[in-house]
């Protein structure tokens, strides 16, 4: 987890670099600012003004020991949340770091997701205004940037909708949405088919879904955790059911080229889940029939993991044992780097093991998420390993 100074890297041989894609960004966290005001329609502004656009907290909320856990240096020269300047933040990440794409996940809209806190129509206007603003904002800036459509996914009707026009009527910035954003803590497990509406919008469009880390109900079965740190460990308890669910509820059964993000919620855990679900599969599989492969062939075919927060074994041993089982399981091409920039976790591209081949650096750095999101890299940029 390194962070650098601000100055100005060294450039190395174009021939010899590695190109870099970042599969997860930040923009500001708090969706409630005045340029996503400003694309509300007059009834929904006059709305929000009178009484607010959220109502309520959703729970699990707690103070962080940094402002929206982001770096001390991550807040722009004239002020602002972190990820609230996008020039600034090319500065400070796709330029610093010579990256050829990034990929903005607004995690902040979870908050606009319908489940509650404000009328449904609001949820719906307000997602608009948010991809709306990214795109006149981001977007414009600097063309490595990439978007997460963010939708009011407990309406998922309306969410297929809002992928519907992110995808077909943003003109020249259609093919910048490259994933389609939700919380792993909804309303409803992944795989319950009131969500295939957005999974067969995703299929249609060739974009995955992607599940992002909040603790946006509550984080464990028994309720709110004590410590923000507690917290910060038990997001891995999302993944078991998120996965089990989309599996045996046959989502890929139905939507069989549909790709699957899970972004920030770590990756080592993806083969012990492979073997559980496989037992459970040999001595349970009359429950669902529906299903024509093993559990752990759906998992390597559709699963794809963010590397930020990366497994840090003291013994570095124990780091190639575990990314060497992950790759043999079938997943060497499903691990994306990530940084989490700008939270205060940030991973540089060199914060990676050491002990990684230059084929697995490749291929985490950069092709993997080249081809989940269909990005093109920019002959030349990267970093050479020293």
């Amino acid at each position: 987890m390194t962070t650098l100074d601000q100055g100005t890297a060294a450039p190395l041989a174009a021939e010899t670099k590695i190109g870099i894609i970042d599969s997860d960004v930040h923009p500001s966290m708090n969706p409630v600012t005045p340029g996503v005001l400003s694309y509300l329609p007059e009834k929904w502004k006059k709305y929000v003004a009178e009484y607010g656009a959220i109502h309520q907290s959703r729970g699990g909320e707690r103070p962080r020991h940094r402002e929206f856990a982001s770096r001390w240096d991550a807040e722009p020269p004239e002020g602002g949340a972190p990820g609230s300047n996008p020039v600034f933040a090319t500065e400070q990440l796709l330029d610093r770091y010579d990256m050829s794409a990034g990929i903005l996940n607004d995690i902040g809209g979870f908050r606009m997701a319908g489940a509650g806190g404000q009328p449904a129509d609001l949820s719906i206007a307000y997602c608009r205004a948010m991809n709306q603003h990214r795109r006149d904002t981001w977007f414009t800036q600097d063309p490595r940037w990439y978007g997460s459509i963010t939708t009011p996914y407990e309406l998922p009707e309306a969410a297929a909708e809002e992928i519907r026009f992110c995808k077909e009527e943003m003109g020249e910035y259609n093919d910048r949405w490259k994933q389609v954003m939700l919380a792993p803590d909804n309303l409803r497990p992944a795989g319950h088919p009131s969500y295939w509406p957005i999974y067969e919008a995703c299929e249609h469009y060739g974009i995955p879904v992607g599940f992002h880390v909040l603790a946006s109900h509550r984080v464990t079965p028994s309720g709110a955790a004590n410590y923000y740190f507690e917290e910060h460990c038990d997001f891995a308890l999302f993944n078991f059911p998120l996965v089990s669910s989309m599996i045996y509820e046959g989502v890929f059964e139905r939507f069989p080229n549909l790709k699957v993000a899970m972004v920030e919620l770590a990756w080592s855990w993806a083969v012990p889940l492979a073997w559980r679900l496989d037992h459970a599969f040999r001595v349970n599989r009359t429950e669902v029939p529906h299903l024509t492969r093993l559990p752990s062939e759906y998992l390597a075919d559709h699963f794809y993991y963010s590397t930020q927060p990366m497994e840090e074994p003291e013994n570095a041993k124990w780091f190639d044992d575990v990314l060497e089982i992950f790759e043999s399981s079938g997943m060497k091409n499903n691990l994306m780097y990530s940084s989490d920039y700008p939270h205060w976790d940030f991973d540089e591209p060199e914060a990676l093991p050491k002990t990684l081949s230059d084929d697995q650096l490749r291929r985490i750095l950069g092709e993997n998420a080249k081809k989940l999101y269909n990005i093109d890299m920019i002959p030349g940029t990267g970093f050479t390993r020293l």
